[in-house]
């Protein structure tokens, strides 16, 4: 059975710019303290007045992250149909509910507010192969404390090297949250494998609720259909939740700091999570660093000695590293992309004797479920997809443009070099 249809959902639309200040007493930064971390600014009672240079903007969200990336990765022969679907609130009263929107690239914009339809634009720009669905749901409409948009701004600073990060929290209602939750099933419905990564919104839970920002993405997994598959990319609080529910996620992504989160929500036991005393897990758990990659398939880590069994797969080393920023979204997009799509020039070649040889720490892992993406093994679709994400991280950190200067070719040149030898 191969994946025909892969949906992205992305909570917090989100804006995204970079900018680049220099020091100077008046236009910049007064001083910075790379040690301390500590950055001096005189205000404008100083007569100061920061002009920083706009470097670049472009949509973000992690789950936005993991589609751009999927997107650059994605050649013509590769026939999934795969969406990023994005949550946005509905017009204010006023001007913004009198415009008339058609297609964009055969992309239908919304009608919602100022800041929603600028995201949805940037996300029109840079998306190719991955297509662009805008959902609005009228229960987030902007009133009160809820803040259902943003606009995240990074200053780096010229000569420190040091940045500073301004990420404004995507908050929710209750009702939002249940209006979202519904629509983010009913749009899943037919999908082969569902995508989220990043923490869910917030929001003042309802006492009597059973939703919570914290069971949020259980709950949806919970209400897919049957044969849905989904990979998750979160925090070891809200991934436990997912991770002790009746119905699992097949994949489950988390840095080395987050996994650590999740073995503390033990409270002492012999797994990292409690699943009736049982080990046995219906998915892969992939823990990842500087380092590479851990693997667990099939089972839960021992929560005494979690890392022993866990199958390593080292990363790629690179001559520079200009930033590790996005390089675990990147990571996330590149496993997509060989579990969905397998590398043209090599998905046939399941029995060729050369796969007997593997890269160092490629060991054979055992797999967890029958379920393979093509007509290769499935323990053969799994090595395979987690060295190519490890391409994919390498190529991300070690380029000017990070992320944003990934492309099909690079990667696929490294991948073949390394697999198989």
């Amino acid at each position: 059975m191969a994946i025909q249809r892969v949906t992205i959902f992305e909570f917090a639309p989100t804006a995204d710019e970079i900018w680049r200040i220099s020091q100077h007493d008046r236009d910049g930064y007064a001083r910075y303290d790379a040690e301390s971390g500590l950055l001096s600014f005189l205000d404008t009672a100083h007569d100061a007045k920061q002009r920083p240079e706009i470097v670049t903007t472009y949509a973000g969200g992690k789950a936005t992250n993991v589609a751009r990336v999927l997107d650059r990765l994605l050649v013509d022969e590769d026939k999934p149909c795969v969406e990023l679907v994005t949550f946005f609130p509905p017009p204010p009263r006023g001007p913004l509910q009198e415009l008339e929107f058609g297609d964009v690239r055969g992309i239908p914009l919304r009608p919602s507010t100022a800041a929603g339809i600028y995201v949805q634009c940037l996300q029109i720009a840079e998306l190719r192969k991955v297509r662009a669905r805008f959902e609005v749901v009228n229960e987030l409409e902007e009133s009160g404390k809820m803040q259902t948009t943003r606009r995240c701004i990074e200053i780096t600073l010229r000569e420190g090297g040091g940045s500073l990060n301004f990420s404004p929290r995507i908050v929710w209602s209750q009702r939002a949250a249940d209006a979202v939750k519904s629509r983010a099933v009913e749009v899943a419905c037919g999908t082969d494998l569902v995508v989220m990564a990043g923490a869910p919104p917030m929001w003042e839970a309802d006492p009597r609720a059973y939703l919570t920002s914290r069971n949020f993405y259980a709950k949806i997994i919970e209400d897919l259909e049957p044969g849905c598959q989904v990979s998750i990319d979160t925090r070891g609080r809200y991934l436990h939740e997912c991770l002790i529910a009746q119905k699992t996620p097949r994949f489950a992504f988390m840095n080395t700091e987050e996994f650590s989160e999740l073995m503390k929500l033990s409270h002492g036991g012999d797994t990292c999570v409690a699943r009736n005393g049982e080990r046995a897990f219906p998915g892969t758990l992939l823990a990842h660093d500087q380092h590479g990659c851990w693997v667990w398939d099939g089972e839960l880590p021992d929560g005494r000695d979690p890392f022993s069994e866990a199958e390593h797969f080292p990363s790629i080393p690179v001559r520079r590293i200009y930033s590790t920023i996005g390089a675990g979204d990147a990571m996330h997009a590149g496993f997509l992309k060989e579990w969905v799509c397998p590398t043209q020039d090599t998905r046939h070649k399941a029995q060729d004797s050369r796969q007997e040889q593997k890269p160092p720490g490629l060991e054979s892992i055992p797999c967890s479920k029958p379920y393979a993406p093509c007509s290769m093994p499935l323990e053969q679709c799994l090595r395979r997809a987690v060295f190519y994400s490890q391409v994919v991280a390498a190529v991300a950190i070690s380029n000017e443009k990070a992320t944003h200067g990934i492309d099909s070719r690079t990667v696929e040149c490294k991948f073949r070099q390394g697999w198989g030898k």
